[in-house]
């Protein structure tokens, strides 16, 4: 019953033309696509909305016009090597994220069409951003005097937790380019809080003073840099307790994970190839950032050794030519992954283990070889392999040998399958579909004028949120109260000395 009523009083509040702002910067095309089907939706229900992204859709619907910031691409493309992040430390990927961060905000705030969207004469309704390594761009709300929501492709993550008000635990909430999940042990703990400490300081003490120049740079109007970093009435995250572990949120913070994946018909190409699949197929794919065709030469034998010893047929995103490839193999530039992943046959995905992916696989019952090079890839093979539904193998020791095993303990061993299966169940099982959810919180947010039950952490400073000035004053007194017994020990001693020396 609660569930209709909730269906019956969305319908009537959609009814409601807004204008929406959707910010997606990345240049990344797997966070397009989350980004595409989130406001997509918002069009399909009638509003009026305008996007800033390096993509445009293949359809258009003809309420949904696009700010095309090319630069972007253009821009990060040399900023640096992913392939080379994955034999980078801890320290170094936090730093190279932020680095990468600052060229998208800047290239974004640069665009000329984007500047001419900051004239007086513009308006909108309510303003989402995609919370990526851009927090300038959260002048967009301030400066439109709209509601703001934030999205996260990535999940729950240290930053995006510390902007709305949600604790950083670094015993229990690892760092995201770790390969810990949640439950970590003594020595994991003490790195975490290494890299959670660091984080923070390189955020607030580096990154976040460029992000203020930016703002003031390329916003025509004065506004007060520290109130627009936590000026957020929402976040939508894409994640779900089956791949981002059990985790601790506010009030104000959604999780959607799964929203995207709608399953299309293949092409006919594609599905004959998986139709004859007696043996059954394996995709190998590592996502949209990385290529399959910068391998080494070594690296490609290696693969081409392993899918030679299979039965199993294969389906490689692969970015170029490959002569005399085996029968067996299929390549392509681009899959449609969620519609292949949903045939009956696949029996195995290798990925490079970003979170669309493990949402895809999981979603689909599908069990992974986990091929983890940067970002939250590592966590997320972590966590699946935790699951049981994931073998993972090191980019660095990949070779015939350790690809081979891994393949081989996936397919033969029927618990992998049987944990995707279960998770696959738990991922579908909820009362609301994730993307009726999103759409229920944004139309939400903007009936009320943004959210006013910002939590209380939101007001403090760290050292108050995590109590170090409690204990600091506990310690503090102790000593007072240590010093003193110990002033007055050393009284009675002498007093109790002078007096033996005069008898």
């Amino acid at each position: 019953m609660k569930v209709v009523l909730f269906i019956t009083s969305f319908l009537f509040f959609r009814s409601q033309c807004a204008k929406i702002l959707g910010v997606f910067p990345a240049p990344g095309y797997s966070q397009f696509i989350l980004g595409e089907v989130l406001m997509t939706e918002l069009a399909k229900s009638g509003h009026q909305v305008t996007v800033i992204s390096p993509y445009r859709p293949k359809d258009e619907p003809p309420n949904y016009k696009t700010i095309l910031t090319k630069e972007v691409i253009e821009g990060t493309s040399d900023v640096i090597s992913l392939w080379d992040l994955e034999s980078q430390n801890l320290l170094n990927n936090i730093m190279a994220s932020y680095v990468f961060g600052n060229v998208i905000t800047e290239k974004t705030l640069q665009n000329k069409e984007v500047q001419e969207l900051l004239q007086p004469n513009e308006h909108f309704d309510l303003v989402i951003v995609e919370h990526f390594f851009d927090d300038a761009l959260k002048g967009f709300a301030m400066h439109f005097k709209a509601p703001l929501v934030l999205f996260s492709s990535m999940g729950s993550t240290e930053w995006n937790r510390e902007c709305m008000g949600a604790p950083m635990l670094p015993t229990i909430n690892a760092v995201i380019y770790t390969h810990y999940t949640n439950r970590m042990r003594f020595f994991q703990r003490i790195r975490n809080l290494y890299g959670a400490i660091f984080d923070y300081l390189y955020r607030h003490y580096v990154f976040y003073p460029v992000q203020r120049k930016y703002m003031a740079q390329y916003f025509p109007s004065s506004m007060d840099f520290d109130k627009v970093l936590y000026n957020a009435s929402l976040m939508l995250l894409n994640s779900h307790v089956t791949t981002s572990e059990n985790i601790l949120l506010p009030y104000n913070i959604i999780e959607i994970g799964g929203f995207h994946v709608i399953t299309k018909p293949l092409d006919k190409e594609i599905q004959t190839f998986l139709d004859g699949a007696t043996d059954g197929a394996i995709l190998f794919s590592l996502g949209s950032n990385l290529h399959s065709s910068d391998l080494s030469q070594d690296t490609r034998n290696a693969i081409f050794q392993v899918f030679a010893k299979l039965k199993q047929k294969i389906l490689w995103k692969f970015e170029t030519d490959l002569p005399d490839k085996p029968k067996n193999l299929f390549i392509s530039k681009w899959f449609k992954q969620r519609d292949i992943l949903a045939h009956p046959n696949i029996k195995l995905f290798i990925t490079h283990g970003g979170l669309l992916s493990t949402e895809e696989a999981i979603f689909n019952g599908v069990p992974m070889v986990g091929i983890p090079v940067f970002a939250d890839q590592r966590i997320n093979m972590a966590r699946a392999k935790s699951n049981g539904v994931a073998s993972v193998v090191s980019f660095s020791k990949l070779s015939e040998e350790t690809l081979f095993e891994a393949v081989n303990e996936t397919l033969n061993n029927p618990s992998y399958r049987n944990n995707a299966k279960r998770l696959s169940s738990m991922i579908k099982d909820r009362p609301i579909e994730p993307l009726e959810l999103a759409m229920y919180w944004l139309e939400y947010t903007m009936r009320h004028s943004g959210m006013t039950f910002k939590p209380s952490s939101l007001y403090l400073h760290w050292f108050e949120m995590y109590m170090v000035d409690i204990a600091c004053f506990i310690l503090f007194n102790g000593l007072v109260v240590l010093l003193v017994i110990f002033g007055l020990m050393r009284i009675c001693k002498s007093k109790k000395s002078d007096k033996q020396k005069k008898q």
